[in-house]
């Protein structure tokens, strides 16, 4: 596999050029020497933080309560450029990549290089890798202690300078400039009030500590927004800054609401709340800032958990002012977010000002998402092997150690349970899957569950003069638009002969399973360990262990990986099948990964295939080959096939032994079907053989066939069975079962029991077990009923409800099996099921989602259990006919008026 490096490099000037590389190796060791290799560059302005420094900002940064699309705006992309060439001996390969200067406002650039490689069998891999162009050798950053500040009152935020590595730098000026925005009330020449914008500069500096974060207060003079830069400079007098951009400090500056002065109703406004933190623990004390479109005003503030709504908490804007702050304290069972509600109700003046008219009503709404930690459920996951080296041999036990301790205080984790996986990255590559830490899955984010729907949007916001227009207006759009109506509707649903010739003694490998290890539950001890053997299968290549621990509510994961490889490989690559009379060149890598030159002696062994070469149906053949140290050689083998099939492949490497060099081998085993060329023909017919003992029927054999292979299969039935062999067989073999599926599943073979028995489809197991399956299919049934005598789709979990359907349906299913005699049907589970059809109206009106089911939907589950009742021999007609005229035919689909048939013909009701 090819895994460029990832490196980070600093120009002190112009017009400098950086070494872009690629290293071509392979999952189980060794390079890719000799290798074409193709590279496509671009160049972008980015953002960096350095290494462990990610608490602090760098770059660009802005409050989230103010967007600003700047940054986006100001991203600059370069042309692509196209390279190629040939890695060396090492699998490397380099280009020269030249750099000429920073932009106007220092930015790190990255350089996104695409590197691809093709090997000697011309499989092509391509990698990414990326390259950052520092502006300075320092970065500066910084960390506001709150979100916001208030007027006269210190703001402090902590500043560190470090390197590109993240280490602290000392000794190094920092200039922090700070400019606000604020307004001044004044009156102007004819003495009006006016605002007038005025600014807030301020300039600190400070000298940076190798020992931690520096503090920088200053004092802001005005309501509003702030705009804050931090620069440093390094040796050759290269400048980094950051920022951050619209600061809020707590008062009267903001942009006056416009509001359309023609607009009919009252508007709604937004509020903008601001956390006091990122990221909270529990019992954290949380403060938030309100800032309001408006004031005077009263407020109510609610916290949303989930659907759980918290005491409102009621608060005021004072008038003159426009923000306030509340605090509460954060709990546990908020994890992993909760979303707080603020609503303001006052009144400002009108837009249209009228003689002796009264201020108009005003709202206002806002809601922020607060992160609270999930610290407290987490486990820490340490992976070890008992084995010193993580290098290890094909076939081999290898014995893997899990220790699970607590995140917060590192105490041992007795009886948490370890689910182990060990998967060939290989395959993991194919598609990028990476496993992560279960904690998100059981702690997701919560969305919002309140949504605000305010009636004041509708209330009109006139004069009795503009009143009387607007009436208008409506009677006449009334007079020209006609009004429509719609309807809805419900439903429901769920859901060889094998050689084992040996090459002298050389271990054949043919165990390629890239799931090494699948052990999905062990528990830990006293001291939180468990340990756990794994034996590798064949495969050459880096194996990744993940594993996941927990115990009631905490959750953990951990990773590592070890390779498998040999001195000596063989890395064959076959297609994934052939057709009949195909030719292929198979390729195969041979590779030495040591340190001396070796002679090796190759060699394959075909079964149902035959090698192209000059003697007739060959079937092995060898050759010697020398391999310098850390080099590979790819031998091809021309190869075609004998019969349609499989075919299988031994490939075979070993040195020669001699008492200067030890004896290393490989040898794999590899099969891939040979398939047929054209498609199997089917031909039916049909008589009647009750006048005579015997049919002459003529077959006439096709033109053009292979003699090679293929056959005549003749298949005669007495009945229409041959016809139901296929559906017979895909319900038995149906992979799916949630409870609709068993039901019907039962339902279908039982409708055709007598003709199992009596003509036996070899396609099918015997009729005994066949019925042992079934009556498992009940025994699932039996643990999915709820206590009132419905069934859920999967299971009878208590936070959840019976669905109506599938109730109806398996107790369909169940009093056809009882009339049936085929299976024993538990007496308690039937009785259950037909009292829930007895009450089936009451259980669909206490599901919280059936008030929004159409009277279509409830008519047809209340005809199918009045059918299901009258199946099972329940005068019900009584029932059906007293729904009947509450539905009329206009509400009933066309099979619930055939349930409804069948009901009322057991009843004396015509």
């Amino acid at each position: 596999m090819i895994r460029p490096p990832l490196a980070y490099y600093c120009y002190p000037t112009v017009d400098q050029y950086a070494i872009a590389s690629c290293e071509g190796k392979l999952f189980v060791g060794g390079y890719l020497n000799d290798a074409y290799v193709r590279w496509t560059v671009q160049a972008t302005t980015t953002t960096f933080t350095p290494a462990n420094q990610y608490d602090y900002m760098f770059g660009r940064a802005q409050s989230f309560c103010y967007y600003s699309s700047n940054v986006r705006k100001n991203k600059i992309s370069y042309p692509k450029k196209h390279f190629q060439g040939k890695t060396n001996s090492k699998g490397q390969h380099e280009i020269k990549i030249t750099y000429h200067g920073i932009e106007q406002e220092p930015r790190p650039i990255i350089v996104h290089t695409l590197a691809t490689i093709t090997d000697l069998n011309y499989q092509t891999q391509g990698t990414k890798a990326n390259f950052l162009i520092h502006p300075c050798t320092y970065y500066v950053g910084f960390l506001l202690v709150k979100n916001y500040g208030k007027k006269d009152e210190p703001v402090q935020t902590k500043v560190i300078v470090t390197d590109i590595d993240g280490n602290l730098i000392d000794n190094i000026l920092v200039r922090c400039e700070v400019i606000g925005y604020g307004s001044e009330k004044k009156e102007d020449q004819n003495g009006l009030t006016i605002f007038e914008e005025i600014k807030d500069e301020q300039t600190l500096t400070i000298v940076s500590s190798n020992k931690g974060a520096v503090n920088i207060d200053y004092t802001p003079k005005l309501d509003g927004r702030y705009n804050i830069t931090y620069s440093v400079k390094d040796e050759q007098g290269r400048l980094a800054m950051s920022y951050y951009e619209n600061f809020y400090v707590s008062g009267g500056y903001k942009k006056e609401i416009q509001h359309d002065k023609e607009n009919s109703f009252i508007p709604t406004d937004a509020i903008t709340i601001i956390p006091n933190a990122k990221k909270y623990q529990p019992d954290d004390l949380c403060e938030l800032l309100i800032l309001a479109p408006f004031s005077p005003a009263n407020g109510l503030l609610i916290i949303d958990c989930d659907g759980q709504v918290s005491e409102p908490i009621r608060f005021q804007i004072e008038s003159g002012k426009n923000s306030t702050t509340i605090e509460f304290k954060i709990s546990k069972d908020w994890i992993p977010n909760v979303t707080v509600h603020a609503e303001l109700a006052g009144s400002i003046p009108r837009e249209i000002e009228v003689i002796d008219s009264t201020h108009r009503p005003a709202t206002a709404i806002g809601s922020v998402s607060l992160k609270v930690s999930t610290d407290i459920y987490k486990l820490n996951v340490l992976i070890n092997t008992k084995e010193t080296n993580k290098m290890y041999t094909p076939s081999s036990i290898i014995h893997i150690d899990v220790n699970v301790t607590q995140y917060l205080d590192n105490a041992s984790v007795n009886n948490a349970e370890v689910c182990l996986i060990v998967v060939d990255e290989a395959i993991l590559s194919l598609t990028g899957h990476k496993l992560e830490s279960p904690l998100s899955e059981f702690y997701p984010n919560r969305s919002e569950n309140i949504r605000h729907h305010q009636s004041r949007e509708r209330c009109l916001l006139s004069n009795a003069q503009d009143i009387e227009q607007l009436k208008k207006k409506i009677q006449e759009r009334l007079t020209l638009d006609d009004s429509e109506g719609g309807g809805g509707g419900g439903g429901g649903g769920g859901g060889d002969d094998r050689s084992h010739h040996k090459f002298m003694t050389t271990a054949v490998r043919s165990n390629f399973n890239p799931l090494a290890c699948w052990t999905p539950s062990s528990i830990t001890d006293s001291s939180g360990r468990v340990s756990i053997e794994v034996k590798l299968p064949d495969s050459l290549t880096r194996y990744r262990v993940w594993a996941l621990a927990t115990n009631d509510k905490q959750y953990g994961f951990g990773e590592m990986s070890f390779t498998v490889q040999l001195p000596i490989m063989i890395r064959p690559s076959l297609p994934r099948f052939l057709n009949y009379g195909d030719t292929a060149h198979f390729s195969v890598i041979l590779q030495n990964q040591t340190d001396q030159s070796l002679l090796l002696h190759a060699g394959l062994r075909a079964t149902n295939a035959k090698l192209l070469t000059s003697q007739t149906n060959q079937q092995v053949v060898g050759y010697s080959i020398v391999i310098q140290p850390s080099k590979r050689a790819a031998l091809r083998f021309p190869v075609t096939t004998i019969h349609s099939g499989i075919a299988r492949f031994q490939f075979v490497v070993s040195t020669t032994k001699n008492k200067t060099c030890a004896s290393f081998d490989d040898a794999i085993e590899l099969s891939l079907p040979i398939f047929t060329p054209a498609t199997s023909e089917a031909f039916a017919t049909y008589g009647d053989i009750c006048d005579e003992q015997a049919v002459l029927q003529p077959i006439k054999i096709p033109n053009n066939v292979l003699a090679q292979f293929g056959e005549v299969s003749i298949t005669t039935s007495s009945t229409a069975l041959a016809s139901l062999t296929d559906a017979i067989i895909s319900l038995y073999t149906y992979p799916y079962e949630c409870t609709e599926q068993l039901s019907s599943r039962l339902l279908g073979i039982q409708s055709l029991w007598d003709v199992l028995q009596a003509f036996h489809c070899k396609e099918l197991p015997d009729i005994s077990i066949l019925k042992t399956k079934l009556e498992s299919d009940i025994n699932i049934l039996k643990g999915r009923q709820y206590p009132n005598g419905g069934f859920g789709y999967w299971s009878n979990r208590n936070d959840s409800h019976a669905d109506p359907y599938m109730g109806v349906h398996v107790a369909h299913c169940l009093v056809v099996l009882v009339n049936k005699k085929v299976f024993d049907v538990d007496e308690n589970m039937l009785n259950n099921a037909l009292k829930y059809l007895e009450n089936i109206e009451s259980e669909i009106n206490k599901l919280p989602y059936s008030e929004h089911w159409s009277e279509s939907t409830r008519f047809s589950l209340m005809s199918y259990a009045l059918y299901v009742r009258a199946k099972h021999l329940e005068t019900v007609a009584d029932e059906a006919s007293q729904l009947f005229q509450r539905s009329g035919f206009d509400k009933l689909s066309l099979e619930a008026i055939g349930w409804l048939l069948v009901a009322l013909s057991n009843g004396t009701i015509s």
